[in-house]
């Protein structure tokens, strides 16, 4: 086809050359074909016109369809990844993420490291606090939310949760478990602790209870294996006579929920083995974002309650965010991330620090921290007391576990320096102890993240409990954990897959966008150009006697007045 018309195309020309030379040379007319000729190349060129207006209308018509389908794509296909990133974020029963959510496909990790002390006897005299940290002993953290209850008409979902924990010998740089620790007895610490705040006066009979339980220790501190601290556990006797040890045995029982059964009157306390693989007692319940994606995971109900009931101020009990394993999409770095954390009885919000990029993908860095309850006047009711506020980065637990324990950063990271001076071996830095988060901000995905907390323990002297009567004031370090997450390659190729489709589309929005402005531009141009093009002329041809300007016209030849259509040629080419 392509070949044909190129044929055509030549042969017309051709025609029209043999017309021009023929009419400038006056012999056109001077036949009887010359009108006939004249027709012929006239029906010839208005044929080829309207075959080129066709084809030039086509062009313009391909071009205004291109860039409307263009503009169309530019404006809908956002709004499109929008409406279906809205969509899938919902915790309907049977979608994707309502399943990921409930029952997380992959562990998470779970770093405990643990501070040994070196100088154990010197502590005893007074002296300052040496510790070494010990660590990471790498646990797989699997997270389950089971007991799912529906309610439609608030877009809620209730459920219980339970936590799971299997030591990863290949991740923990060599560490087994095996290694012997020298740590404080936290059960003791934490009984002389309470004590001390709430009946000081009762810190004699708190000594000679831990003299019968514990079989008259000569130190607080114990030697042991880091596992048995950890989560085998260490062993405490109930199985007493005596006033003073039947009475705290009786107030262990009822109030220690992480105390494990090891026989009659016989239990075993460790760190994390009651937790270990036990629902938690409380239920929580969030919105499942169906009715407005941006509530999705947001904290309605902990315990049967909207609210805890600890601190004196309404605004610290709220529940403020999410549950931490579920955030809404489409946010950007004007926007905060908060989360209630059940486990520390309060809501943190994470701060937009600086764009990042993890595994290829664009994301977002946040960072969080406790706060300051010393100066933030919306910090004070975190206080135990209004006498009692620590500074910087330092958090009174007390009363949400019910032991003094002290939340902080690992190491005493970013802290006033007074409590870092009470001890030797802390060496923070933000690269290993900042709490961060790098999120895909659209979809709302943590591609990594490391959530970390350090307990502490005040410890001072004593003079009424033999163990403790010449010991230094410090803040000292026991542990710290890390759960973190570094997305894997199957599930960070799934959050690509929307980038890659969006990067498709805007490559092909400003294709047709600029192909349908060229393509309607070349057919105004071509228009324009082929406008006059084989227009023809009706002129009265009467020639003239040669060399004779005075004579009367008349015909030629005679009788004939022939009327015809020349083209019209550039001035230049029609000379004698």
């Amino acid at each position: 086809m392509v070949t044909k018309r190129r044929a055509y195309d030549v042969a017309v020309r051709e025609l029209r050359r043999m017309y021009d030379i023929l009419k400038r040379s006056k012999l056109l007319y001077a036949f009887p074909f010359g009108k006939t000729f004249d027709n012929v190349l006239r029906i010839l060129e208005e044929y080829n016109k309207s075959v080129k207006m066709v084809s030039i209308k086509k062009l313009g018509i391909g071009g205004g369809v291109s860039f409307i389908f263009g503009i169309l794509l530019w404006c809908g296909f956002p709004a499109l990844i929008r409406s279906q990133i809205k969509k899938a974020v919902q915790l309907k029963p049977g979608s994707e993420i309502r399943d990921m959510w409930s029952v997380v496909p992959f562990p998470l990790d779970f770093k405990v490291y643990m501070f040994n002390i070196t100088n154990p006897d010197e502590i005893k005299e007074g002296k300052k606090p040496r510790v070494q940290e010990v660590g990471p002993f790498f646990y797989d953290e699997y997270k389950v939310k089971f007991d799912l209850v529906d309610r439609e008409d608030e877009d809620s979902v209730e459920y219980s949760m339970k936590t799971t924990w299997f030591f990863n010998p290949k991740k923990s740089n060599g560490l087994t478990g095996e290694e012997i620790m020298v740590f404080p007895h936290l059960m003791i610490l934490g009984m002389v602790g309470a004590t001390l705040l709430d009946k000081p006066a009762a810190i004699g009979v708190v000594g000679k209870a831990v003299d019968s339980i514990f079989h008259k220790p000569d130190s607080i501190f114990v030697t042991a294996k880091a596992k048995d601290i950890l989560f085998d556990g260490l062993p405490i006797d109930c199985d007493v006579k005596d006033f003073a040890g039947s009475a705290v045995c009786n107030l262990l029982k009822t109030e220690a929920k992480d105390l494990v059964p090891d026989g009659e009157n016989r239990y075993k306390f460790s760190l994390f083995g009651g937790k270990n693989g036990t629902a938690v007692s409380e239920r929580m319940k969030v919105l499942r974002g169906v009715r407005n994606y941006k509530e999705v995971g947001q904290v309605l109900e902990f315990n049967g309650k909207p609210a805890l009931d600890i601190w004196p101020e309404d605004h610290c009990n709220a529940f403020n965010g999410t549950d931490s394993t579920i955030f809404a999409p489409l946010f950007g770095p004007d926007d905060d991330v908060v989360s209630f954390g059940y486990e520390i009885c309060r809501s943190l919000s994470a701060h937009f620090e600086r764009h990042t990029k993890v595994k290829g993908v664009k994301t977002l860095r946040y960072t969080a921290n406790l706060g300051d309850m010393s100066t933030n006047p919306m910090e004070k009711c975190f206080c135990r007391t209004p006498e009692t506020c620590l500074t910087r980065n330092f958090y009174d637990m007390t009363k949400c576990l019910g032991v003094p324990i002290i939340g902080s950063l690992p190491h005493f990271y970013d802290t006033d320096g007074k409590y870092l001076e009470m001890v030797d071996g802390l060496r923070p830095n933000q690269d290993e102890h900042e709490i961060d988060m790098d999120f895909e901000p659209m979809t709302a995905t943590p591609i990594r993240a490391h959530k970390r907390l350090q307990f502490n323990m005040f410890i001072q002297p004593i003079p009424k409990f033999k163990l403790m009567k010449n010991f230094p004031n410090a803040l000292l370090p026991l542990f710290w954990v890390e759960e973190g997450i570094l997305l894997g390659d199957e599930f960070v190729n799934k959050v690509k897959v929307v980038f890659k489709v969006m990067t498709v589309v805007n490559f092909l929005k400003w294709l047709l966008v600029l192909g349908g402005i060229g393509m309607g531009g070349a057919a105004g141009f071509f228009y324009y150009k082929n406008r006059d093009s084989g227009k023809l002329d009706v002129t009265k041809v009467t020639p003239k006697a040669s060399g004779d300007d005075n004579k009367t016209e008349k015909s030629w030849p005679p009788g004939m007045n022939i009327s015809t259509i020349s083209a019209a040629v550039p001035s230049s080419l029609d000379r004698n």
